[in-house]
């Protein structure tokens, strides 16, 4: 059976129990120990307007403090060179599930809540001139009601994620209401130029590459990673074709019954979710151990590679990809 996962949000959130929200008692009994209301605490700043798919919002010109409360806009704003006063719980983050340079600053971000249940009283305690969230109602919205009842707090901006794992947009976005979108274009040459290099110098593997990106397996099926997931930006940024199962441009994956390992029979280069060490993670271990996998002809021709960004966002971890598919792709073996 094939299932396609496009009302299926990301592992990472999956994994999160969800919360009780506190009431709009609380949050006003915590702008009252915080000194503050959100008149105030943006009045003395020049502002501007963004302009976003939700609309106009109007922000501080230069944000000083802000809040995150999704997964996504605490990474942007740490590769722009930010640091959030508020965040999600990053806790859980290590060099098997983030870029290894951003682990420490994310764990040092304050915790406002899990991304299921954002504590309104703890980010207006901290003071914020902006929270950026996402688009009520939608499907990264983890944590609902969060963004209307944080308006009694700071101005909000939210960020529209879509329907996919494609993080460009939505990073494009959050740059352009922190105003960061300067640094935001830089990196973003920095990664495509890195792109254009890697796509002349291994044009012909690419050319001869079939690729399928595994993620995760539970339940008797595993999860291929289509062209709009957080790492399939990268591999169809590079040109590689993807396993005829995984050609699907309308979510992040497609869901594919064990009993269907041969559906990948097509692909020259399989590449699989792993911690630092190589090992597979998120229950593909099982998955290998099948006689079926086995027989695979990437299987047979040693072209099963571990990788740790498979839920990369933002241009230096799409970067540290292309360095080390560089490698990869040098190292394949032919396929019968």
């Amino acid at each position: 059976m094939i299932t396609d996962l496009s009302t299926r949000r990301p592992l990472i959130v999956d994994d999160i129990s969800r919360r009780t929200m506190l009431g709009a008692l609380g949050i006003a009994g915590a702008l009252m120990l915080a000194g503050c209301t959100p008149a105030q605490s943006g009045s003395a700043k020049a502002t501007r307007t963004v302009k976003t798919p939700q609309g106009e919002y109007e922000v501080p010109a230069d944000p000083e403090r802000v809040v995150c409360i999704d997964y996504y806009s605490g990474i942007f704003l740490t590769e722009l060179g930010m640091k959030p006063v508020g965040g999600i719980d990053y806790s859980w983050v290590d060099a098997s599930s983030m870029y290894e340079p951003y682990v420490k600053p994310l764990k040092a971000i304050h915790s406002v809540g899990e991304i299921t249940s954002t504590n309104t009283e703890k980010v207006a305690a901290l003071n914020p001139d902006l929270v950026l969230g996402p688009t009520p109602g939608s499907l990264y919205d983890n944590s609902p009601g969060a963004m209307k009842k944080l308006a009694q707090v700071a101005a909000t901006a939210t960020i529209d994620f879509g329907k996919t794992g494609d993080w460009r947009p939505p990073y494009e976005q959050a740059a352009d209401e922190v105003n960061r979108l300067a640094e935001h274009d830089g990196l973003k040459k920095e990664y495509g130029d890195a792109v254009a290099t890697l796509k002349a110098k291994r044009a012909d593997a690419i050319a001869a590459t079939t690729i399928a990106s595994l993620n995760y397996s539970q339940d008797g099926n595993f999860s291929v990673d289509l062209a709009p997931s957080s790492a399939g930006v990268v591999y169809q940024d590079l040109g590689l074709t993807f396993a005829s199962v995984a050609r699907g441009t309308d979510s992040n994956g497609v869901s594919i019954s064990t009993e269907r390992l041969s559906d990948l029979a097509d692909a020259t280069m399989i590449v699989f979710r792993a911690d630092t060490a190589g090992a597979p993670q998120s229950g593909l271990a099982d998955v290998f151990a099948l006689p079926a996998w086995k027989e695979l002809p990437a299987v047979k021709a040693g072209n099963v590679l571990p990788v740790t960004w498979i839920d990369l966002c933002g241009y230096r971890w799409a970067g540290q990809a292309v360095t080390e598919l560089d490698a990869l792709l040098g190292a394949l073996s032919p396929v019968a």
